[in-house]
């Protein structure tokens, strides 16, 4: 999706907000928060602009993003917001992180083919019932991390759940699915310790 961010902008050294000034102090103690909802990405609150602070924004140590100062339901929050089209995924999620490399889906792939063949690896075997929508939402390392199916996973999927007008079967769905993990030639636990090293790539530890 995208969303437009007003072009107007904030100055930091003084804020108004309901006809009184506001000092630098106070507004970097304005609470952090997305300005749209986790569930469907749904704009939530009302854009009053960016934030432009040079100094944070734009330093080479950290990633170039905006402060999107925004009302919700009559207080005002900061929403951090990365300017770049790839990282657009999981900050439009709302702390949500989805995988930059493709150990996301290869490992749930993989977990969703071995638990098909009866392994209890990951997810304690119950990988099947945690998808939703084509995903699996987990922790790993202490991130919120969304993990997506490849299309030959999501066809077991509804082969397995006998879904009204898919007529694959069971064991056509697994061979289709198999020969993508035979591909890429790693299983669940091979593919595990990629998945990680993605995450503290991406959210490194404060």
């Amino acid at each position: 999706m995208e969303l437009g961010i007003a072009e107007s902008s904030v100055t930091i050294k003084t804020l108004s907000v309901n006809g009184k000034r506001m000092p630098k102090a106070i507004y970097s103690q304005l609470p952090q928060r997305s300005l749209l909802a986790d569930s469907d990405s749904e704009v939530v609150g009302r854009s009053w602009g960016r934030v432009m602070d040079p100094k944070c924004c734009h330093d080479a140590r950290r990633k170039p993003h905006w402060h999107v100062l925004h009302e919700h339901d009559g207080e005002l929050f900061v929403w951090v917001a990365l300017k770049r089209r790839e990282d657009a995924p999981w900050h439009l999620r709302d702390g949500v992180y989805e995988p930059r490399s493709k150990a996301g889906t290869a490992f749930l792939d993989a977990c969703l083919l071995e638990t098909h063949l009866g392994a209890t690896d990951f997810f304690e075997g119950k990988v099947f019932s945690l998808v939703r929508d084509e995903e699996v939402v987990t922790t790993i390392e202490g991130v919120k991390v969304c993990l997506t199916c490849s299309r030959e996973a999501n066809t077991l999927r509804a082969a397995r759940e006998r879904w009204p007008h898919r007529y694959t079967s069971v064991e056509d769905a697994e061979k289709e699915l198999r020969a993508v993990y035979e591909k890429r030639g790693k299983g669940a636990r091979d593919l595990y310790p990629e998945l990680v090293a993605d995450v503290k790539l991406a959210w490194p530890a404060p």
